[in-house]
């Protein structure tokens, strides 16, 4: 193969139809890639890259923009979208019957595939991860912050983390760089999206049910035929 995206390390799978047009769907697996190469950064000091291969709409880019925009001090004035979401997404209204043509554009989407650097910003080290942990919270993918003097060529990065017990992605890497120096990045675990929901997973592993003994859940018809069950 060649061209950028094989110099990045972002080859087609083989599993992609011998279309004109391509499938999308097929384009975006693997989600999570075992390996994958990040893009150098180019201009800022930091930069956020994409750990997932994921759609992005306009209303993330917007949101992070002016996120970014509001917390960089003024003698930092630096700020670099690297995407654009430029495809057509057309979907057809409510209790629509078919026929009647193609449907309208409802939004425009950009297909980042994992290692892609998303922004470029010039921040103090506190604006920067005030940055990272804002952003991230308003975009549906995991990010990574990087360094713009230790990304100025393309790093290789290996994903060392497996699965919690309960099934959920862990976010941890290995960062290669091209001098051959090895660093691990670790998500915080305060950036993961499903943190609510392992919460409540562990809660309902933990429920006890002694203090309800004493009552019959409303069905005391055949409590008073057998008995109290407890």
């Amino acid at each position: 193969s060649s061209g950028i995206n094989a110099e990045y390390g972002h080859d087609k799978p083989q599993n992609v139809y011998s279309l004109t047009q391509p499938r999308r769907k097929a384009l975006l697996r693997p989600r999570w890639p075992e390996q994958f190469v990040v893009e150098p950064v180019l201009q800022g000091k930091y930069g956020l890259v994409a750990l997932e291969t994921h759609a992005l709409s306009y209303k993330s880019v917007k949101a992070s923009r002016e996120f970014i925009t509001s917390n960089i001090k003024r003698e930092y004035q630096g700020l670099w979208v690297r995407f654009l979401p430029d495809y057509p997404m057309s979907k057809l209204l409510l209790n629509t019957r078919k026929g009647g043509g193609k449907a309208k554009v409802s939004e425009y989407l950009d297909y980042v595939m994992a290692g892609r650097v998303l922004f470029e910003f010039d921040a103090d080290p506190t604006s920067a991860t005030i940055i990272y942990d804002g952003v991230s919270k308003r975009m549906p993918i995991a990010l990574m912050l990087i360094k713009g003097k230790d990304h100025i060529n393309p790093a290789k990065v290996t994903d060392i983390g497996n699965r919690n017990r309960l099934g959920h992605k862990v976010f941890d890497y290995e960062v290669e760089y091209a001098n051959g120096q090895k660093t691990i990045f670790k998500m915080p675990k305060r950036l993961y999206k499903d943190i609510e929901m392992t919460r409540v997973t562990m809660e309902n592993f933990t429920l006890d049910y002694s203090w309800y003994k004493h009552k019959s859940f409303g069905n005391d018809r055949l409590r008073n035929k057998y008995g109290n069950p407890f």
